[in-house]
């Protein structure tokens, strides 16, 4: 196999959760555009369905559900009809999340401290633990969580740091290694992207604050932001057999935002 074949995912089926738009809608358009049939979910339905339609534009199949990655009813129920139309998972890229708190610690109420935890940190053992059920029945797969810079640093926009935010991304580049420890055996590997500041919505946002992206462009070598796209290559690596050697991994890009 030469190094570019190694890169392509044709006849895979991939499932992004939060696919409908922004990061999740690259990562699977980049899926898509490597050969695999994706599957995406997400609470956004006519955004979800305008997504579907793009990854189809590519030449694969698509389906998309509405999920919610908190309820696991809905989850065995979208990856049931995944498993009919598609066949069975071989990559999940877990991208479905929530937005920071943007509020000081002591402000967070418990609901809300729950329900950032559960959806950008449980929601990835849930999906993760269904889909790997799948691939331990014919001895492979990959699984790609999001995890973030937010995993090794705490936001740096005083006064309110996002702990929450940043607890729940921790915990998801250690729920990555134990996956890719307690699963190696059934040939599935598990890796981690842990992402800089990208121009989404959210960041978008905050970069309007001349304070805020000041502060975070001083902290990035690179001096500026990332783009949407910018991840799809480390997507295609670490889904396909480029990576074939590789498991339990965080991979930092990030424009060098955690060198300091």
């Amino acid at each position: 196999m030469s190094v570019l074949e190694s890169f392509k995912l044709t006849g895979k089926t991939a499932v992004v959760t939060g696919g409908a738009r922004g990061l999740g809608r690259q990562h699977a358009l980049a899926l898509a555009e490597a050969g695999a049939n994706t599957a995406i979910c997400d609470l956004l339905s006519d955004e979800g369905e305008k997504t579907r339609q793009e990854l189809e534009a590519t030449g694969v199949r698509s389906i998309f559900g509405r999920v919610d990655v908190r309820i696991p009813q809905e989850i065995d129920e979208f990856l049931a009809r995944v498993q009919q139309e598609l066949g069975g998972v071989d990559i999940l890229v877990n991208n479905a999340a929530r937005p920071s708190e943007g509020i000081p610690l002591e402000q967070v109420p418990d609901d809300l401290w729950h329900d950032i935890i559960d959806t950008n940190l449980s929601s990835l053992f849930y999906v993760g633990k269904r889909a790997a059920l799948q691939m331990m029945e014919r001895k492979h797969g990959v699984i790609i969580n999001m995890a973030s810079i937010n995993a090794s640093v705490i936001s740096n926009i005083a006064p309110r740091h996002n702990v929450a935010y940043c607890v729940a991304k921790g915990g998801v580049a250690l729920l990555t290694k134990g996956m890719a420890a307690e699963w190696a055996p059934h040939g599935i590997r598990v890796n981690a992207i842990a992402a800089g500041y990208v121009l989404t919505d959210q960041t978008a946002a905050s970069a309007k604050n001349p304070e805020i992206l000041a502060r975070n462009l001083a902290n990035t070598p690179m001096k500026r932001y990332g783009n949407l796209d910018e991840l799809k290559g480390t997507i295609v690596y670490l889904a396909s057999e480029a990576s074939s050697f590789m498991t339990g991994s965080v991979v930092y890009v990030d424009g060098g935002y955690t060198i300091w």
